[in-house]
C-alpha cells in the first residue's frame, strides 16, 4: 500500500518511521530492566525500593501493566491503524513526542518522588496516543475500529486511579485496580488475538482459511466485554459477584474458539505455537480467576500471573516478533535465539505459578527465577531485534 512519500520517509530516522519501532524496542528493553530490579529486590536488595516510586508492589504492578503492556499495545495500534484505514499513521516528530512522554514517565516513576507531575505525564502520553489513533479512523469513518478509543480511555482512567493510590488520594487497593487493568488488557488481547491468530495460522501452515463463525465469536466476546464493563465498578459488591461467572464463561467459550484454530498444525512453527500457547494461558488464567472466587485453595494472584506472564507476556512476545519482521519486509521466520526466548518466557510462567505453589518454601526463589527468565526472554528479543527495528525495511519500502 503506497500511501507514503518515500523521499520524505527516507529523511526520517528508521526508528521513528512507524509506531511499532520505538515502542516495541523501548518496552522490551524497559521490561528487562524492570524485571532485573524486581529479581534483585526479592533477592534481598531492599535498598532498591527507593528506585521503585517508594512502593515496590505498586511500581511492579503499574509499570508492567502500563509502562510495558501499554507501550506495546499503543505501538501496535499506531501501526495497525495505517493498514486499517489507508491513512498514514504518525511518524517522525509526532511519534518522537509520544515516545518521549512515555520514556520520561518511566524514568520519573523509577527515580523520582511521588508527585502529581508524574501522574500528568504518565497519563498525557496515553491521551496523546489516543488522539493520533482516532484521527485516521474518524477521517475514513471506520467505526468498526473506533472502539479501541474508548477502551484506551478506560485504560487511561485506570492509570489515574493507580496514581491516586500512590498519591494517597484513594483508598482502593492495588490488587483491585490491578485486576481492572488486567481485565482491560485481556479483553483487548482477546479481540486482537481473535482477528489475527486464525489468519496467521492459515497463512503460516499453508492451509485453508479459518472461517470466523459469528455465533462462536459472539459467545466468546460478549462475556469478555461484560467483564470489561465490570471493571468500571470493581469495588461494587454486586458487580464483583458477576466477575467470577463471567470469567469462567469467557474462558469456556474462548476455548471453543481456540479449538477451531488448528493448534496441532502449529507445533513446528515457533511464531505460531507461541501465539496459541499464549491464548491458551489467557483462557486458563480467566478460568482459574473465576474459580478463585469460589475455591479458597485457588489464589487470585496465581490466576492473574497466568494471565499476565503466559497470556499477555506470551502474546506480546509472539506478536512483536512477527509484526517486527512483517513490517520491515523480512521473512516470517525466527532463529534459535528467539525460540529460546519463547521457551524462557513460558518457563518464567511455570516458575511463578508451579514452583511457588508446589514448593512454598521456594516462594522467594520462585519470584527471582521467574523474573530472571522473563528478563532473558525479552533481553534476547531486544538484542536480536535491535537492528531490525532501527534500520530501514530490507525491501526498500516505507515503514
Amino acid at each position: 500500500m503506497q500511501i507514503i512519500d518515500k523521499a520524505k520517509e527516507d529523511k526520517i530516522p528508521a526508528i521513528l518511521r512507524l509506531g511499532f519501532r520505538p515502542f516495541f524496542l523501548g518496552a522490551s528493553a524497559f521490561s528487562v530492566i524492570a524485571m532485573v530490579m524486581w529479581a534483585l529486590f526479592w533477592s534481598g536488595e531492599s535498598q532498591l525500593s527507593s528506585f521503585m516510586y517508594s512502593n515496590p508492589i505498586w511500581w511492579h504492578s503499574h509499570e508492567m501493566l502500563f509502562g510495558f503492556s501499554g507501550a506495546v499495545i499503543i505501538g501496535f495500534l499506531l501501526t495497525a491503524v495505517q493498514n486499517w484505514t489507508g491513512q498514514t499513521s504518525i511518524k517522525g516528530t509526532k511519534l518522537l513526542l509520544v515516545f518521549s512522554l512515555w520514556l520520561i514517565a518511566r524514568i520519573g516513576l523509577m527515580l523520582g518522588s511521588v508527585s502529581s507531575i508524574w501522574l500528568f505525564i504518565d497519563t498525557l502520553w496515553i491521551v496523546v496516543a489516543i488522539y493520533y489513533l482516532a484521527i485516521p479512523i474518524i477521517k475514513v469513518k471506520q467505526w468498526r475500529n473506533l472502539f479501541f478509543v474508548p477502551v484506551l480511555l478506560l485504560f487511561a482512567f485506570t492509570n489515574i486511579q493507580f496514581h491516586f493510590i500512590a498519591l494517597g488520594k484513594s483508598h482502593q487497593s492495588i490488587a483491585d485496580i490491578a485486576l481492572s487493568v488486567v481485565l482491560v488488557v485481556t479483553v483487548i488481547t482477546l479481540v486482537v488475538g481473535g482477528r489475527v491468530i486464525p489468519f496467521f495460522t492459515s497463512r503460516g501452515t499453508n492451509t485453508e482459511v479459518i472461517e470466523r463463525v459469528k455465533t462462536i465469536e459472539y459467545l466468546a466476546l460478549i462475556p469478555a466485554w461484560l467483564l470489561l464493563l465490570a471493571t468500571l465498578f470493581i469495588n461494587n459488591a454486586t458487580i464483583n459477584g458477576f466477575i467470577a461467572p463471567l470469567s469462567i464463561i469467557a474462558a469456556t467459550t474462548n476455548f471453543v474458539r481456540l479449538y477451531r484454530w488448528r493448534t496441532i498444525s502449529t507445533l513446528r512453527i515457533p511464531l505460531l505455537w507461541s501465539l496459541h500457547l499464549a491464548y491458551l494461558s489467557l483462557i486458563i488464567g480467566l478460568f482459574l480467576l473465576g474459580c478463585s472466587f469460589y475455591i479458597s485453595a485457588i489464589f487470585e494472584s496465581i490466576a492473574i500471573h497466568i494471565i499476565t506472564i503466559g497470556g499477555l507476556g506470551g502474546m506480546i512476545l509472539a506478536m512483536i516478533s512477527r509484526v517486527s519482521l512483517g513490517h520491515t519486509g523480512r521473512k516470517l521466520e525466527v532463529g534459535r535465539f528467539m525460540q529460546v526466548a519463547f521457551i524462557a518466557l513460558f518457563l518464567s510462567l511455570l516458575a511463578r505459578v508451579l514452583l511457588t505453589t508446589v514448593v512454598p518454601t521456594m516462594l522467594l526463589n520462585g519470584y527471582v527465577i521467574s523474573a530472571s527468565l522473563w528478563a532473558v526472554a525479552f533481553g534476547i528479543f531486544t538484542i536480536v531485534y535491535f537492528p531490525v527495528l532501527t534500520k530501514p525495511r530490507v525491501d526498500g519500502h516505507p515503514g
